[in-house]
């Protein structure tokens, strides 16, 4: 069995290091003794929406992010699709104002995907700072960084609920927005690196829909450095 991953805009959208998400997917399947696959697509490949397991994209400059939102539009009936047959999509940063309605920069709206119910307009000032979240599906909180330069409007299907830090914007209390496997949030960090039972929830829920069992193993390095640098944050 083999797991496969595209990495949509690997050049563009890795502001952050965000390749630290594709090293820490890889790293959970190896722990189930699965195999990865993982293709680096960008600008003038053809990307097909059918063929993967995975599909992660990153944060990148607002130049970049526009130059990415003008690629990936051909592509929203098919994203559109993958997303309710269940595909996992996994968008971290400002990626994920792509799947919006809009996105409005430099007084400029842009349309978005149009698949979720949500948009995005830039701000007057920089959100930045560390952050601790609450995902429901699972007991220890989520930490991660947040350096983003909007605010974005989401009125349902919350991601994580704030515990500390700053949410989508400056009324809400929610951050993020999910719906069947999709994942979307500004946090960085990289936020799977950081957050090695968040990654294995996504993987565990995957292998389920394959009807492939998970073992559970809490005993590694990126468990021990999430317990270590989670003291910092106490509840």
């Amino acid at each position: 069995m083999k797991i496969k991953i595209a990495h949509l805009y690997y050049d563009l959208m890795n502001l952050y290091g965000e390749q630290g998400n594709i090293i820490a997917l890889k790293e959970a399947l190896r722990n189930q003794n699965i195999e990865s696959e993982i293709d680096l697509l960008s600008i003038g490949d053809e990307i097909s929406f059918k063929d993967y397991d995975i599909y992660y994209i990153g944060t990148g400059s607002k130049e970049s992010l526009l130059l990415a939102l003008d690629d990936i539009k051909k592509y929203a009936k098919d994203i559109k699709s993958a997303i309710k047959k269940g595909k996992v999509f996994i968008s971290t940063g400002n990626s994920h104002e792509l799947f919006g309605k809009s996105l409005t920069y430099d007084n400029t709206e842009y349309d978005g995907l149009d698949i979720f119910p949500y948009y995005s307009k830039e701000a007057s000032s920089r959100t930045t700072g560390e952050c601790v979240m609450h995902f429901d599906n699972l007991e220890d909180n989520i930490i991660g960084f947040q350096n983003r330069a909007s605010l974005i409007q989401i009125d349902s299907n919350h991601l994580f609920t704030l515990v500390k830090g700053d949410a989508d914007n400056k009324k809400s209390t929610y951050e993020g927005y999910t719906e069947n496997n999709f994942y979307g949030t500004y946090l960085i960090g990289p936020l799977l690196i950081r957050n090695p039972h968040l990654t294995d929830y996504i993987i565990k829920k995957l292998l389920e829909e394959k009807d492939m069992r998970f073992h559970e193993d809490k005993d590694t390095p990126l468990y021990k450095a999430y317990q270590e640098y989670n003291k910092n944050f106490p509840n």
